[in-house]
C-alpha cells in the first residue's frame, strides 16, 4: 500500500537534503583543504633547503675549477672553465631565479644582491684567478646565498 505524502512536505524535505548535503561538502571541502594547504612555515622551510642546496652547488665549484685549471696547464686534460664552471653556474641562476620567485619576502635589491654573488663567481672564474683567490669569491657567494635565505651553518 502506498503511502500519500503531500506536495509540500516532498519539497520540503527536498530542501532539508540539499542543504544538508551543501553543509556536508563544505565541511569536508574544507577539512580536506586545510590538510592539503601548504603553511608558510612549510614554505619558508623548503626555501631554507633549497637556498642551502643552491649555496652547496656553488662552494662544489671550486672542486670543478681546480681542475679545469690543472687542466690547462697539462694541456691533456678534457675540463674546461666553461665546462665545468660557467655551464653549472648557468644552472645555479636558474635555480637561483626560481628560489626567489618562490621566496617573495625577497625583495628585488635582496635578489639582485644574490645575482651580484654569482656574478662574481662568474667574473673570477673567466678571469681565471688563482685557485685560493676564486675559493674566496666562491665562499663569499655561498654565505650570501645561506644567509639571505636564513640557512644556519
Amino acid at each position: 500500500m502506498a503511502l500519500y505524502i503531500p506536495l509540500s512536505r516532498r519539497r520540503r524535505n527536498a530542501v532539508l537534503v540539499a542543504i544538508a548535503a551543501v553543509i556536508a561538502g563544505l565541511v569536508v571541502g574544507f577539512i580536506v583543504g586545510r590538510s592539503s594547504a601548504t603553511t608558510a612555515s612549510e614554505a619558508a622551510h623548503e626555501v631554507r633547503v633549497r637556498g642551502d642546496e643552491l649555496a652547496s652547488h656553488v662552494a662544489a665549484l671550486t672542486i670543478e675549477y681546480e681542475q679545469a685549471i690543472g687542466a690547462d696547464q697539462t694541456a691533456g686534460g678534457t675540463d674546461t672553465i666553461q665546462g665545468g664552471v660557467l655551464d653549472a653556474l648557468d644552472l645555479i641562476d636558474s635555480d637561483l631565479d626560481a628560489l626567489t620567485r618562490d621566496a617573495p619576502w625577497i625583495g628585488k635589491s635582496v635578489a639582485d644582491g644574490l645575482r651580484a654573488a654569482t656574478a662574481s663567481v662568474r667574473a673570477a672564474a673567466t678571469s681565471k684567478v688563482s685557485s685560493a683567490d676564486f675559493q674566496a669569491v666562491v665562499d663569499r657567494a655561498a654565505h650570501t646565498i645561506r644567509d639571505t635565505f636564513g640557512v644556519d651553518t
